[in-house]
């Protein structure tokens, strides 16, 4: 069983230069599966983390124990509480350049350690959860990068989210006006820190002047499992807007520090000596799968190649994926830790070569996630 957690122990560090670690087959993660050790944190629970940035100073919280969103058409999230809705801007976004983010992390590591809290129950592969009837669907507004794949048969499976690491693994609601009363589109993050989640760069709504984004882990059936008040709203978005498909991923920082109580993803560059080696999972919220409202999941997949593609590495695999899981990460485990090496953006058709999906990855991917670590503590 791995050492248990605390806010500064980690499981699974990594020294400087480990990257031809190999990561773990199936059989040999089981050994770090563990049951739940207590009680989720009561910090989870505080009404604050939906109102903090969106209330006018001092408005009280509401009553109502659902929380401030309700399900609204079509399976939409709607602001039930007009206290919410007063053009307060919640997100600030920074674009940079790969080369800028590089120059500041000169000195760090190339791998960044998961942490696993003392009280979480850990598993290899989460609970089956059964498929619920498909609503009618809400596409995203957003422009899709570009298509994705479902490469039959159908490989993913319906989770329930009660187990690390698929607890930290969230949907990302996103306004891009910030006083509309619906969201417009949604992605997959994942918590890469206390504060820091990652996701794909066409998440974020670059240009906009007043937008919010609000980020739920272990969102099943209209809620996070930990409860409805277990979210955050976004502050600040940091990434690679002019990207291409293998650089692009972003930062955001989460007002509530929700890594403290969850924990969080490890992280390290992908080494080409790990082409072929089906151990990679990739976690998310199809649209195509009941609406985005429960995470599905493709374990155990290899991936079939790496490119070098804008600043970044594209990682291509045949892993089923479809709009809503852009973000979603892409890991394995090393010396029981789940570890990051590319954070999911969508999918390629070329001439001449079978369809696939592709993660963004390399030393872009680790930078700007050291980046997010060493500023948002």
């Amino acid at each position: 069983m791995p050492p248990s957690g605390s806010e500064t122990a980690s499981v699974g560090t990594v020294e400087d230069d480990m990257s031809n670690d190999r990561p773990e087959a199936l059989d040999q993660i089981v050994a770090w599966s563990r049951p739940q050790q207590g009680a989720p944190p009561a910090e989870l629970e505080d009404p604050r983390n939906y109102l903090v940035f969106d209330r006018l100073p001092g408005a009280e919280a509401p009553d109502d124990p659902s929380g401030p969103f309700a399900a609204g058409p079509e399976g939409r999230m709607t602001v039930s509480d007009p206290a919410t809705v007063l053009g307060v801007v919640v997100g600030a976004v920074e674009t940079v350049t790969p080369e800028d983010v590089a120059s500041e992390v000169a000195d760090a590591a190339t791998d960044g350690p998961s942490y696993i809290p003392d009280w979480t129950a850990v598993s290899a592969t989460p609970p089956i959860a059964p498929a619920a009837e498909r609503p009618v669907l809400v596409r995203r507004n957003g422009t899709r990068v570009r298509p994705e794949w479902v490469i039959a048969p159908d490989a993913r499976s319906a989770y329930y989210p009660n187990t690390y690491p698929y607890s930290v693994v969230g949907r990302i609601f996103v306004w891009p006006d910030a006083a509309a009363p619906n969201w417009a589109w949604w992605g997959t993050g994942s918590l890469i820190s206390a504060r820091a989640i990652l996701t794909a760069s066409h998440v974020v709504p670059w240009g906009s002047a007043n937008w919010k984004a609000l980020f739920v882990p272990a969102y099943y059936d209209g809620a996070s499992i930990h409860g409805a008040w277990a979210a955050s709203w976004v502050t600040n978005a940091h990434g690679y807007s002019s990207h291409a498909q293998g650089d692009d991923m972003a930062v955001m920082r989460l007002d509530v520090p929700l890594g403290s109580s969850l924990g969080w993803f490890g992280f390290r560059t992908y080494h080409p000596g790990w082409e072929d080696l089906s151990v990679w999972t990739l976690p998310g919220y199809p649209w195509d799968k009941d609406g985005g409202n429960r995470p599905w999941l493709h374990l155990n997949f290899p991936i079939i190649d790496d490119d070098d593609d804008g600043a970044g590495v594209e990682l291509e695999y045949q892993a089923d994926t479809e709009g809503g899981q852009s973000g979603a990460p892409v890991f394995a485990w090393f010396n029981g830790s789940p570890d990051v090496v590319g954070t999911h953006s969508g999918g390629e058709n070329n001439v001449g070569e079978p369809r696939q999906n592709v993660a963004a990855g390399g030393n872009a991917l680790t930078n700007l996630l050291h980046w997010a670590r060493n500023n948002w503590p």
